[in-house]
């Protein structure tokens, strides 16, 4: 009978979120093994590579991410889930650090040039349910979802919140935390900028 995996895929990319927070984008296999209690090679039998693990993580996180975005909450009110969306970007960077950070790691088009083959078509696919809901929620808002108006909701809840909450990500002394006062802020821009769009419907 085979022995038990000593370490599990999340141990390490536990260990991996974590070495980056504390050492930066740069944080080396070693550093990464040390904090998993873990030998190099045990790594390197998982992940073929340190871009392979950087990437796995950031695909982890992203999902992890994207779960709390659009969560059900029993609202039939498509301004109040595009609100809600918007301030579940602060408030994650508030209370998930470190995952925040990993969210950092790569752009879609990059990750995609790099990944491995296995996950490739996953990293091209990554954000296609979020497009998909935030195209019925813009059409419920406003009746109609043109090009337009889907710009305009990328940009109230995703690229707005995104840019506030930016300077505070990946910032590891106490004064940097993401203020409370963020989430008002990210409301406020957010009904603003959805006006761009035109009324809402009804």
């Amino acid at each position: 009978m085979a022995r038990p995996a000593k370490f599990t895929d999340d141990d390490l990319l536990d260990a991996a979120c974590s070495s980056v927070h504390t050492h930066g984008r740069d944080a080396t296999i070693g550093q990464i093994a040390a904090s998993a209690g873990a030998p190099v090679g045990s790594i390197y039998h998982r992940f073929g590579s340190r871009e392979e693990l950087l990437i796995r993580l950031w695909i982890r996180e992203i999902r992890t991410f994207q779960r709390g975005l659009f969560k059900p909450d029993g609202s039939p009110d498509a301004a109040h889930a595009l609100e809600s969306a918007a301030v579940h970007v602060v408030r994650y960077c508030r209370e998930h650090p470190a995952q925040a950070f990993a969210l950092t790691l790569y752009r879609q088009k990059v990750a995609a040039a790099q990944a491995p083959a296995e996950v490739a078509d996953e990293v091209r696919h990554l954000n296609d349910d979020v497009l998909e809901t935030m195209t019925h929620l813009t059409r419920s808002y406003y009746g109609r979802a043109t090009q337009h108006r889907l710009d305009v909701v990328r940009t109230a809840c995703q690229q707005s919140p995104y840019g506030l909450v930016r300077p505070y990500v990946g910032r590891r002394d106490q004064t940097a935390a993401v203020p409370a006062w963020l989430d008002d802020a990210v409301r406020v821009s957010t009904r603003a900028i959805l006006g761009v769009g035109g009324p809402a419907k009804g």
